[in-house]
């Protein structure tokens, strides 16, 4: 990579252009690599949404596409920063593109970064060194070598596992990722104090539970709503007691939804059940779905589920700090598109399914909608096993 202030000002007055378009003019600038150009400004246009403070540094250098898919983004970089690398010093034993190692090195004493690709690990360098990010030490070796020769002993690592298998396929157990976690474990709690573990969020968290050792807390964590990643801290220490659940969901103007929660307490709830439609629906964000706090949300915000497989919650007086969408409902419907065309008719909706017969594609099919519009259907099944619709707004 031959970084240089001319090559900088090319790729910048060219941001605006197609990629594809750019890599396919490498005979009009022979003295330039297109591929590359084209690669910077691509990479740019995705770090804009993904990196937003990171785009702002004209320096920065982005590699390949399928690393800028695989790197975190930036607002998971911050909460992990923020949760766990306070003061730390810290090994980031897969590195990539160094999102993490970035913004952990704004709060931790250091951080060493390991990535075992050249191209991936100089241009990370390079990064953290426009980024004037002096406490960061970095290796180019593969990331468990690297923990089975050093003699040095880190209060945290923090790895992420490729999750693609020789073909190229998406994969998200841990033994069919790269490092094998579960192969590792041992060596990995011998090496820190704690370690954290970034994870698909395709992941079975039960069976991820039971093959892991001393997991303090188990996260799910979304992004506007989009579940992105489930984190599992394990500490060196033998844990006596069961792993926390924490859902959390950063939202789109910056604040968070947060709840904690026991498993053992999940189990144990009782709550209410009701067929009786409030003036509210309440739908829990995917982070709450995903940690499976069905219950235990119905009890912090004093709300009646629906239907023990309807994961919808009503309630009569609206419910503010909800983490999740709140609706409040206008009318039910009756299952009629000549019914439905007299109350929506621009013949736009947005459809929401839960425990219904139909899917949301079937039942807008049937119904002669459109996606759009300000109003929600939201087809669901209540406690007395009765089917109905209910057109519905969402509450800002």
């Amino acid at each position: 990579m031959d970084w240089n202030e001319d090559l900088k000002a090319f790729i910048m007055s060219r941001r605006s252009d197609d990629p594809l378009t750019l890599a396919l003019q490498q005979k009009k600038y022979p003295h330039l690599d297109m591929k590359f150009v084209a690669q910077q400004v691509e990479g740019y246009s995705m770090a804009k949404d993904k990196l937003p403070s990171l785009a702002l540094c004209d320096d920065f250098v982005y590699p390949p596409k399928l690393n800028r898919e695989q790197c975190s983004s930036e607002a998971t970089a911050i909460f992990k920063a923020e949760e766990y690398a306070h003061g730390k010093t810290i090994a980031d034993i897969t590195g990539g593109l160094g999102i993490d190692s970035i913004f952990m090195a704004k709060v931790a004493a250091n951080v060493t970064y390991i990535e075992q690709n050249n191209e991936l690990h100089n241009i990370a360098k390079h990064n953290f060194q426009v980024l004037s990010l002096s406490n960061i030490e970095c290796h180019c070796t593969d990331g468990i070598d690297f923990l089975i020769e050093t003699n040095r002993r880190f209060d945290l690592i923090y790895i992420d596992p490729a999750r693609r298998d020789d073909h190229g396929r998406k994969v998200s157990a841990f033994e069919s990722c790269t490092p094998n976690i579960l192969d590792n474990m041992d060596l990995l709690l011998s090496k820190a104090n704690l370690v954290l573990i970034k994870s698909s969020p395709m992941i079975d968290i039960s069976m991820a539970l039971a093959q892991l050792k001393n997991v303090v807390s188990t996260t799910v964590l979304s992004v506007r709503n989009e579940c992105k990643e489930i984190l599992f801290l394990c500490s060196a220490k033998t844990i006596t007691s069961s792993t926390t659940y924490r859902c959390v969901n950063i939202r789109t103007n910056g604040g968070m939804d947060n709840l904690t929660f026991s498993r053992e307490t999940e189990n144990t709830l009782t709550i209410p059940y009701t067929a009786s439609i409030g003036n509210y629906i309440y739908d829990p964000n995917v982070s709450l779905l995903k940690a499976g706090a069905f219950k235990t949300v119905a009890h912090v915000y004093n709300v009646a589920k629906l239907h023990r497989n309807t994961h919808l919650y009503t309630s009569s007086e609206i419910i503010k700090n909800f983490p999740g969408r709140v609706f409040r409902v206008i009318k039910e419907l009756r299952v009629s598109a000549k019914d439905i065309a007299g109350e929506l008719p621009g013949g736009k909706a947005h459809i929401i399914v839960r425990n219904y017969p139909l899917s949301s594609q079937e039942l807008q099919k049937k119904l002669h909608l459109k996606e759009g519009g300000n109003l929600f259907v939201i087809a669901l099944t209540k406690c007395d096993e009765k089917k109905i619709l209910l057109l519905c707004s969402k509450e800002e």
